[in-house]
């Protein structure tokens, strides 16, 4: 019975983050003509006379920007890498990687290098790892040996991805996995277990190297369009591992108003973003 394997009692974080603001920020594609203009103007800080200081106004223009697939949105999202939010600069460097623009390189390595916040300095970081990649046109299978973490304190393995939305459960892992993989690679004291690996082969790794083995059991809620908003969870449940005795449990969702049904670009933007936040909570409280 899994109550007589816990060690401790479950530990349970909730992180719910409300991206509310203008509605009207995801304007329809009928007037796609001057959407990036307004967009950048709901972005700019200090924000144009008669308009209201909101970073969630902020937030949502950043993530909407990131959708246009326009390359006019590029010079607006690198001058929001410079806002006094934490929060926008994490939505702009998103955005900036959705947007896949190779003229972004110079705002984001610019910006890496004296960004504060580790949380924005991972999104950026795989802003620049994705147009590296598709520079180099490698692929993106995620398949082969993790890297190796020479200073590693914990030994982690991901589950595949319980998916409960109506998207292929391959674009949700990818997500998903990605952002995950890329916020422990952020923190520097993770080593990523390969795919499939058997039980002893975990035990030699973790003897070997004297780390300590967590499990990373990842779901992905329905998203909910209810209200004209989007709304994703992500949740982690944590074991022991290579033993999966549970140890708790560390979801995290968000909000996005104006958020339309069949929108992949807001959903996946959403996502990277709050699967970030379950591994940064995974790493504040499992030591």
């Amino acid at each position: 019975m899994l109550g007589s394997r816990r060690r401790s009692r479950p530990l349970v974080i909730a992180l719910v983050a409300f991206l509310t603001g203008l509605s009207g920020l995801v304007a329809p594609r009928a007037q796609a003509d001057g959407r990036v203009e307004f967009l950048a103007s709901r972005l700019k800080f200090p924000p144009s006379s008669g308009q209201a200081d909101d970073f969630r106004v902020r937030t949502n223009a950043a993530l909407a920007l990131g959708a246009t697939n326009d390359d006019d949105a590029v010079a607006p999202l690198c001058s929001g890498l410079a806002d006094p939010s934490e929060v926008v600069r994490q939505a702009v460097a998103v955005a900036l990687k959705r947007l896949g623009r190779a003229s972004e390189l110079d705002c984001l390595r610019a910006r890496l290098g004296v960004e504060a916040s580790a949380a924005v300095k991972a999104e950026i970081q795989r802003a620049l790892d994705a147009l590296d990649a598709s520079s180099a046109h490698g692929g993106a299978s995620g398949d082969g040996a993790p890297p190796t973490v020479a200073n590693a304190r914990y030994y982690v393995a991901l589950s595949s991805v319980t998916n409960n939305t109506t998207r292929p459960t391959g674009d949700i892992e990818h997500v998903v996995k990605g952002a995950i993989a890329a916020k422990l690679a952020e923190l520097g004291e993770y080593q990523l277990a390969p795919a499939g690996e058997s039980n002893g082969a975990a035990k030699a790794a973790i003897a070997k190297r004297k780390l300590k083995g967590y499990y990373l059991g990842i779901g992905v809620e329905k998203f909910d369009y209810s209200d004209g908003n989007l709304r994703v969870r992500v949740r982690i449940a944590v074991f022991s591992y290579p033993g999966r005795d549970l140890r708790g449990e560390v979801p995290a969702g968000a909000t996005l108003p104006g958020g339309r049904p069949g929108d992949r670009g807001s959903e996946d933007q959403l996502l990277t973003v709050v699967a970030g936040q379950a591994a940064d909570l995974f790493a504040q409280n499992f030591k």
